[in-house]
């Protein structure tokens, strides 16, 4: 019984997969397996294809997007110096460094006073003097939340 819904998914999965065969130049086709590692070229080009629509939703505020790249370019360099940041601890508190250091360079001048938009979902729950940390924890959970549900979304195709 176990085996057959084993494979029912299986089959499933594979009915929302369809293949494609493309040609790549050499080099970028060992760059693409190199990146993918264990988990295959095929994932490292469905990835880093999904990445590139991802990128099309990326947040319309141009400071925002600079402030992504040079965060994305510190985790490359130090990944290049120390290894991934998510793996080891040096490399992590060098980023972390970095993303400090970056927000005091865009840090807007003033006082920081809430001015919540009306009818806002923070407005709402928090009223009009929130503290910032417990918006910070409103809005990392919303994001683990939704993360969690992409994942779970992915898993099923």
């Amino acid at each position: 019984m176990i085996k057959r819904h084993v494979a029912d998914m299986k089959r499933k999965i594979a009915d929302d997969m369809v293949q494609s065969a493309i040609r790549l130049p050499r080099r970028l086709h060992d760059r693409l397996k190199r990146a993918g590692g264990e988990r295959g070229m095929g994932e490292e080009i469905r990835r880093r294809l999904q990445a590139t629509f991802d990128a099309e939703i990326a947040p319309a505020n141009p400071k925002t997007i600079y402030l992504l790249n040079a965060i994305s370019s510190c985790a490359e360099k130090i990944a290049d110096d120390y290894g991934d940041w998510s793996e080891d601890a040096f490399a992590f508190e060098v980023l972390k460094g970095c993303m400090n250091m970056l927000w005091t360079r865009f840090q807007p001048t003033g006082e920081p006073v809430p001015n919540p938009k009306p009818g806002s979902l923070a407005a709402t729950i928090f009223g009009p003097k929130p503290k910032p940390e417990e918006l910070s924890r409103l809005y990392v959970h919303s994001w683990i939340s939704s993360d969690a549900k992409r994942a779970d979304e992915e898993k099923r195709r």
